[in-house]
């Protein structure tokens, strides 16, 4: 038993006087990024904007008691977001969809919670918005959405994502949209 206490000791000592003292120097970070040298790749600050495409399936639902309709159709759904990361868990956007066969202009302005689990990104958003329909008035709605997002680069983000739209109206008009997103910061 002595002998392996000896053993480990003279190795404990030897690797211990072969380790070298952490080299001293700056970091190029960002504030906040105070280990090592170089900062954390992915951090994310505030006062960054990012450009978002999305494509996707959207489920249209409207019902109305009073003439008894029922009516309900899936088609492609289309759109652009643009972004401003006020910190790096929360971002501020302005988007722009296009719901194609219905010809219904989506108008939305609303917040997006990040959560960061590198490779991936999680989030959660809700926004207020204008559905235009071209032949029809226009009418508010409330949209949550939930998503997922891998990490590609500094720059470049692919993900998945699902919005339910609220839309206050005399008749129900509810719409699901199910979208793949490219989003690019800058």
């Amino acid at each position: 038993m002595l002998r392996w206490t000896c053993m480990a000791l003279v190795l404990a000592l030897a690797v211990g006087a072969w380790a070298d003292e952490a080299e001293t120097g700056r970091t190029d970070g960002s504030e906040g990024s105070e280990y090592g040298k170089g900062g954390y790749w992915r951090y994310r600050t505030g006062g960054q904007f990012y450009l978002e495409g999305y494509f996707g399936s959207a489920t249209v639902d409207i019902e109305d008691d009073e003439i008894g309709l029922k009516f309900s159709e899936n088609d492609l759904v289309s759109g652009i977001n643009a972004g401003y990361l006020i910190e790096d868990w929360l971002a501020f956007q302005l988007g722009y969809g296009h719901i194609s066969d219905q010809n219904t202009n989506l108008f939305s302005i609303g917040m997006r919670s990040l959560y960061n689990m590198e490779p991936f990104s999680y989030y959660t958003s809700l926004s207020a918005e204008l559905y235009s329909p071209d032949g029809g008035d226009d009418k508010f709605g409330i949209v949550p959405g939930v998503g997922a997002e891998m990490i590609l680069n500094d720059h470049l983000r692919v993900g998945l994502g699902f919005q339910h739209d609220f839309i206050f109206a005399d008749e129900t008009i509810s719409v699901n949209r199910f979208t793949a997103k490219v989003q690019f910061d800058f």
